[in-house]
């Protein structure tokens, strides 16, 4: 079971926030959406959330047109940067809402806004940046649907909020659900994630297993002729070259003579992957 998205495509006047993004979310995974700021991944979660309609493709729920059909749309949960809420309601209304709705667990929000120490009587408008990130990610996490969208839900939260959530976030995933974490920040996120999604520039640019992903992607460097005679043949996923010394992230395992060989992490894969001009 699985959301699949199916060549979108999104422009805003004349900016192309998405060209023909195709890619999917599986029960059973946590989700690294990537991308820097401006990539695409709020504007696609915008898509699947039905809070913006794309110009062009299609957002399927197990095949069915999820845009389409209300009770697929309800498998769903959509954790932005919008307010969706009255600005004077107080959040222990919202909560309870959640639950007469059937959507979520009030006792399960109550429970985390103690540990997150939100003060649950005061109103949203109220509320620091932190407190609303940390207010909208209580939702997300007392949700009891199927497939639960973050995006960036780390906005404003000191290091120890942060940590808090990534424990919450294991705690509330089972098999049988999916949590996304749309984020530009990918160092700390890394951990979590099985699958990743990096988009650039409005284009899927990989998407596939975490540790499958990476297991064969290395950094080579060193002088540049040795460099090049290291990599023949293999596939470039980057380089740079200066004052005679070359670097290059490259696919396929490299012999090490004469130069330097390192595996590569998440981060520096992302990095290396949305370099401008690359």
């Amino acid at each position: 079971m699985s959301i699949e998205i199916k060549d979108i495509k999104k422009s805003f006047h004349t900016t192309k926030a998405l060209d023909g993004v195709s890619c999917s979310f599986e029960r059973g995974h946590i989700i690294g959406l990537l991308g820097r700021n401006g990539a695409g991944k709020s504007t696609l979660i915008k898509c699947i959330g039905n809070r913006l309609y794309q110009n062009e493709g299609s957002v399927l729920l197990d095949g069915n047109e999820v845009r389409k059909s209300p009770k697929d749309f309800e498998r769903i949960t959509i954790v932005g940067d919008e307010n969706m809420l009255p600005s004077s309601t107080k959040l222990k209304n919202v909560f309870k809402m959640m639950d007469d709705m059937g959507v979520g667990s009030e006792e399960k929000a109550l429970m985390l806004s103690k540990k997150f120490k939100l003060d649950v009587n005061k109103k949203w408008e109220k509320l620091s940046t932190g407190y609303r990130t940390i207010f909208k990610d209580i939702l997300g996490l007392a949700s009891n649907r199927e497939y639960v969208f973050f995006d960036e839900p780390i906005l404003g939260l000191d290091a120890n909020h942060r940590e808090l959530f990534y424990e919450e976030l294991l705690a509330s995933f089972s098999p049988d659900r999916c949590f996304v974490v749309a984020t530009h920040l990918i160092e700390e996120i890394s951990p979590l994630v099985d699958k990743v999604i990096i988009i650039d520039q409005g284009k899927l640019l990989r998407e596939g297993d975490k540790d499958t992903l990476l297991c064969n992607v290395k950094m080579v460097s060193g002088e540049k002729d040795k460099v090049e005679k290291a990599i023949e043949g293999k596939k470039i996923l980057s380089r740079s070259t200066i004052l005679g010394q070359a670097k290059v992230m490259t696919e396929g395992e490299v012999e090490e003579e004469g130069v330097k060989v390192e595996n590569v992490d998440l981060q520096r894969y992302f990095v290396e992957m949305t370099k401008d001009g690359e």
